[in-house]
């Protein structure tokens, strides 16, 4: 019997795409959007609310939606991914308002003495101040740079993953990254 060569699929845009509308009538179409899509969909969330439950809470109503909402997806007119996100932020918003989320934890109450990699009461407030200040002049960039920041470092998404959430060439996600980095740059005054 002859060797067939089997080659991996690429799951790109397209793939997720019909993955999405299988989805409909499949529950194992389903189940790969859900583990594909719950860690980015989860981490997003989790930066947004810095909040576990709350996170958690959030992404069950985002995959109730998506999968109450499934049949009305439409691949032409954007990514999978996007539709899924906006449905995350719109979970968020309906849920709690535009409200910025913080947590405000003290020092004191963080802070372990014991801990081999604990930062003094000092190095926590200096440190503090230093998010405080890169939060504030990420807030000053477009919204696109500030998402493209966001799924890079916190979402840890690939160019070409970012790039098919917000329907852009990866070589163009590239550069909007390098973009928002030199602006930042000169906001934060390190030029």
């Amino acid at each position: 019997m002859a060797k067939i060569a089997s080659f991996p699929i690429k799951k790109d845009t397209d793939y997720w795409g019909r993955v999405a509308q299988a989805a409909v009538t499949d529950e194992g179409a389903f189940t790969e959007l859900y583990e594909h899509f719950f860690p980015r969909v989860y981490k997003f969330l989790l930066k947004r609310t810095l909040d576990s439950t709350l996170a958690d809470e959030l992404v069950s109503d985002t995959f109730l939606r998506c999968f109450q909402h499934l049949k009305d997806y439409d691949p032409e007119r954007g990514a999978f991914s996007t539709w899924l996100f906006r449905i995350a932020q719109n979970a968020m918003n309906k849920r709690y308002g535009s409200r910025e989320f913080t947590t405000e934890t003290a020092w004191d109450e963080a802070f372990d003495p014991a801990g081999p990699d604990s930062e003094t009461p000092e190095q926590q407030v200096l440190s503090d101040e230093r998010n405080e200040a890169l939060r504030r002049a990420i807030k000053q960039l477009p919204e696109r740079q500030q998402k493209i920041l966001e799924m890079t470092y916190w979402l840890e998404m690939k160019s070409n993953e970012i790039g098919e959430a917000l329907g852009m060439a990866p070589s163009s996600v590239r550069v909007a990254l390098k973009q928002a980095r030199d602006s930042l740059r000169k906001i934060l005054g390190e030029e």
